[in-house]
């Protein structure tokens, strides 16, 4: 989930409760090891993930992509390609995965084709190229094809759409009032379950990031490459990993931006992920009261405080236009989570949150969508969880989840226990998966760039560090500011510009622990 200093750690006695029951979550089951296994092509390869058989039929090679202009960007350059829906049984059917080029600006891509995945888990990378293009250092873009592509399940990729509104997920209360009681989003997120199998009974269990991470060689394929660079935000980072333990000797360059802790259980990936959201929404109140003309007021904090209590107490009206689902406090923490992920949506979340103390939650629900819907308005919150779900071995069931809930609100008041819908709420009634990504160690890979930011309140830095030391070789670099990865948050950093640079076009990494300040 992707799109924005100084952080005084806490201590390891403040996180202790919260690991405790975290661990506790864990307790009860166990993930398998990975091995890695280079490859040309999708023939016949390992997988790092549990549970999967140790090699795949081959499968030949797909034809090179037919470019043509796309139909509402015609700068960018679409196609598409033909990927097995089941790996397993490569020849029983098909997925088209729609593609996209942003070709070279000096019209020569001396440093080859770098490969870009948004995150989400479920945005779509055509929709979202357009926005990162700009973004990237221009040297980079001078000297590579960019190419994005909408993940199986995702945009014009075979959509996984199963009926869930998006507000009844934003919408989900993040904390039971009672010990003991069940994440009280449960019946919504065992809706969601029930309706991928229900009305997408072949397609839903195929979603996961391993098959992705095979369609992205596909992709390599189908571009007449032997190797590919490759750029991942998010929950980018995680197809990365996944792509460069399949498939080492294709990697050229691989930068993980806003590094997810793929190896650390969805559990206590909530548990590190509350404080880093804490401490980014403290920092947003903190910098509008120093501000005279704060819309919040002296006190913000205190605000949102009054506003998540009564609503709380008292949803506020459904917004209407279609909306007929209550606002909530749930929506008000995916607003406020929304706000510091993108920093640039602040003065849209003073706005609401000010528009709510006085009874109009519209603006809050409007934020808090920006999690669950894609570009264009797509609800992505099917596919969302599909992926999340699919890929990972443990899943807390609904009162584990709601005890988890208590411990992190008990530590972080403000947004700790909205970090379990977040993290793995849809999870708490999704069935085993087939593939989950388990212990994945990239034991060939080349060297890798892995990036995080001091003040990321989806990713915390903590990711980038273990994401890092999986790889035999990697340099962790860290960027010194607030929002969720470098690239969305802080792409015009020269300091950060010119390590990415230098590592994309020459090969060369930083020192790993370097900070641009």
């Amino acid at each position: 989930m992707s799109v924005l200093h100084h952080l005084r750690r806490p201590s390891g006695r403040a996180l202790l409760v919260p690991l405790v029951v975290a661990g506790a979550l864990l307790a009860a089951s166990c993930s398998s090891g990975s091995t890695s296994a280079p490859g040309a092509s999708t023939a016949a390869t390992s997988t790092p993930t549990a549970g999967s058989p140790p090699t795949l039929p081959a499968v030949a090679p797909p034809p090179p992509i037919a470019w043509s202009a796309c139909p509402t960007r015609p700068t960018l350059q679409c196609g598409t390609v033909a990927v097995p829906s089941d790996y397993s049984h490569p020849t029983a059917a098909t997925l088209s995965i729609a593609v996209s080029r942003s070709p070279a600006t000096s019209g020569t891509a001396s440093a080859g084709t770098l490969l870009v995945n948004p995150g989400g888990p479920g945005e779509s990378g055509n929709q979202i190229l357009p926005v990162l293009i700009p973004l990237l250092p221009p040297e980079v873009r001078t000297a590579s094809d960019v190419v994005s592509f909408d993940p199986r399940g995702t945009g014009a990729s075979s959509p996984l759409q199963c009926g869930t509104p998006p507000a009844t997920v934003t919408a989900a209360v993040p904390v039971p009032d009672q010990a003991g009681q069940p994440l009280p989003g449960t019946s919504v997120f065992t809706g969601i379950a029930q309706a991928c199998a229900t009305r997408n009974p072949t397609l839903t269990p195929v979603i996961d990031s391993t098959a992705t991470a095979r369609d992205m060689d596909r992709i390599r394929q189908a571009l007449g490459l032997s190797v590919i660079s490759y750029y991942g935000l998010s929950y980018g980072t995680v197809l990365g990993a996944v792509y460069s333990e399949l498939f080492p000797d294709r990697v050229r360059a691989m930068v993980l931006d806003g590094a997810v802790d793929m190896n650390a259980p969805l559990a206590i990936q909530a548990t590190e992920q509350a404080p880093a959201a804490e401490r980014s929404l403290v920092h947003l109140f903190t910098t509008c009261s120093a501000d005279p003309t704060c819309p919040l007021g002296p006190d913000p904090t205190a605000l949102y405080r009054r506003v998540s209590t009564s609503m709380s107490a008292n949803p506020l009206p459904a917004p209407g236009h279609g909306d007929s689902v209550p606002v909530t406090v749930g929506d008000l923490d995916a607003a406020a989570l929304f706000a510091v992920t993108v920093p640039g949506a602040t003065s849209s979340f003073e706005s609401a949150l000010v528009a709510a103390s006085r009874g109009d939650g519209s603006g809050l629900r409007g934020l808090a969508l920006g999690f669950v819907t894609e570009v264009d308005g797509t609800p992505l919150v099917d596919v969302q969880w599909a992926i999340t779900c699919n890929d990972t071995v443990n899943h807390p069931g609904p009162v584990a989840a709601g005890t988890l809930a208590r411990a992190l609100a008990a530590r972080w008041p403000l947004l700790g226990g909205f970090a379990v819908n977040y993290n793995l709420g849809g999870c708490v009634a999704w069935p085993n998966s087939k593939h989950p990504v388990s212990n994945t160690h990239p034991q060939h890979a080349p060297p890798v760039l892995v990036i995080g930011n001091t003040g990321d309140p989806n990713t915390p830095l903590i990711g980038a560090k273990h994401l890092a030391a999986i790889f035999p070789r990697a340099s962790q670099l860290t960027w010194n500011g607030w929002g969720h990865t470098w690239l969305l948050s802080g792409s015009n950093d020269s300091c950060m510009q010119s390590h990415v640079n230098r590592y994309i076009l020459t090969g060369v990494l930083p020192i790993s622990g370097t900070v641009c300040a």
